[in-house]
């Protein structure tokens, strides 16, 4: 079950991307332009550089939350996006406070579980203890994280999903929708070093192998913030069959 589980949610992500990559580049672009630019005026303006890192920050969050919810509704509801998506309005607003929200307390308690194995591992006199009690706690947290975070989809669509509701009915979604994210994760990163490789061969130090880098970076940057959201589509997707299967209703179209 976990194996066909993840492997539907694997090849299924990407499945999406590459059948809908034209509906993607529409909704990301005009985003990623603006934070690129902000970036820019960052880095030439070093002295009002907090205000503007912290502006660019914000914008990156809205920046996040709307690609994610037009993606969302993209791929559930085939609602296709227009040449510009800069839209940001009350369900991209939630769909920003809720994720916030998550992140927020997924880091209060990696700083509580921190701290109390730093105490631990200083009067053992062993730093190690830190380090491993961190990477066991984080395996076991991201599952759970994973399934808490399946509300967002359902607040992408409109749709009422409580964090009860969607823990409960995502019983053992949480490990394979992990490894699907880690592996894409893991796929991306190999990438980006085999291409940034392959372009410092041919153009070290040149103005060409800059260029060419960044570009190769921003499309994979691109491509796995659009497997990443697929990921959580997929998950959610499931989540809402296991409902109908109950008689809770039809699921998001496929």
């Amino acid at each position: 079950m976990f194996a066909r589980t993840t492997g539907r949610l694997f090849s299924g992500t990407f499945k999406a991307l590459f059948s809908n990559f034209e509906d993607f580049l529409r909704i990301a672009w005009a985003w990623y332009l603006l934070v690129a630019v902000l970036s820019v005026a960052g880095r030439l303006f070093a002295a009002q550089s907090v205000a503007v890192t912290a502006f660019t920050a914000l914008v990156f969050l809205c920046a996040s939350a709307s690609i994610s919810v037009a993606w969302h509704r993209n791929l559930l509801l085939r609602e296709a996006p227009g040449p510009v998506n800069l839209k940001f309005g009350g369900r991209e607003l939630r769909y920003a406070a809720k994720t916030l929200l998550i992140t927020l307390c997924v880091v209060a308690a990696s700083a509580i579980v921190g701290a109390i194995l730093g105490a631990i591992g200083q009067m053992a006199g062993s730093r190690s203890i830190l380090f491993g009690g961190l990477a066991i706690f984080f395996l076991f947290a991201l599952p759970v994280v994973m399934r808490v975070f399946l509300i967002l989809p359902a607040t992408a669509l409109d749709e009422k999903l409580g964090i009860a509701e969607a823990f409960r009915d995502s019983e053992g979604l949480g490990p394979p929708m992990a490894v699907a994210g880690i592996a894409v994760l893991l796929i991306a990163g190999a990438l980006e070093y085999g291409l940034g490789s392959f372009v410092g061969v041919l153009g070290a130090g040149s103005l060409f192998g800059v260029v060419a880098l960044f570009i190769l970076s921003v499309a994979l940057q691109i491509a796995v913030t659009a497997l990443q959201i697929g990921v959580l589509t997929g998950g959610y997707y499931i989540l809402r069959e296991r409902q109908m299967a109950q008689g809770a209703g039809p699921p998001a179209a496929d």
